[in-house]
């Protein structure tokens, strides 16, 4: 048993087509507390989530009516329709974003527990939903006022959405570090923790400031887009393994 973990090896480690475990009298099955799980399915279901949110964006590229548009005059309405771009732009990188974290978060997780389960189901419930407001944002920025404020604010708090579970993630592997892989710990957890969580405050202020500059607040999205892009590999960690360690002292 590590930590408070607690489950039944034959359970969860068994190859497959072992058939069940049989125990002895001597030695009487354990009643399993925790179910873990490993990270395959969620992987593949995340992924597929991201997916389809991700191609669904596109849909708002709409082709300007043929009856709408004057005989030379395409360049003209596509350039008009430039801010549906920039929408499209911001939540494409945030999703794909989210993406490298999440395929980051995954290599660092050995096996996920039911309270890793929700809160990755609360992060899709985001992902799956911006694809709405990114329509909003597309079809009334354009006309500024109250209802170009309400679709950017719209799309921020769906952000924000988004944002909060990766901080409730890496609490949890704080509070249970024998959930991730070896080397990482829950000083690294707590190290990443403060990385998502930057995110939260920015996606906030955004969206306040869409209340009154909707294309400035567009413009913050994709800016936090850009920061985790850049720090989509996590925090640094030291080398564990032996190895490190030698070519550490040796340097010493």
């Amino acid at each position: 048993m590590v930590g408070d973990r607690r489950y039944d090896p034959g359970v969860i480690d068994s190859p497959p087509n072992s058939g069940p475990r049989t125990t002895s009298s001597a030695a009487p099955a354990r009643e399993t507390g925790t179910r873990l799980s490993a990270t395959g399915r969620v992987e593949a279901f995340s992924d597929g989530v991201m997916a389809i949110a991700i191609t669904l964006l596109v849909l708002d590229l709409k082709v300007p009516p043929l009856d709408a548009v004057t005989p030379g005059g395409l360049v003209s309405a596509l350039a008009a329709r430039w801010p549906s771009y920039v929408a499209y732009l911001a939540a494409f990188l945030t999703i794909g974003i989210i993406w490298l974290n999440h395929r980051t978060l995954i290599d660092r997780i050995a096996r996920f527990d039911g309270r890793l389960h929700w809160l990755n189901l609360m992060l899709l419930l985001g992902v799956a939903t911006l694809p709405w407001p990114t329509s909003l944002v597309a079809e009334y920025v354009q006309r500024g006022g109250a209802d170009a404020s309400a679709a950017t604010a719209l799309y921020g708090l769906t952000a924000c959405l988004m944002a909060s579970p990766w901080g409730f993630i890496w609490r949890h592997l704080a509070d249970r570090p024998d959930l991730l892989e070896p080397g990482y710990d829950a000083a690294y957890a707590r190290a990443e923790w403060r990385r998502g969580f930057v995110g939260l405050p920015i996606y906030a202020v955004a969206t306040l400031v869409a209340l009154v500059l909707p294309l400035l607040a567009l413009a913050l999205y994709l800016g936090i887009a850009i920061l985790y892009g850049i720090t989509s590999q996590g925090v640094a960690v030291a080398d564990p393994s032996p190895v490190g360690q030698e070519t550490s002292a040796a340097e010493g």
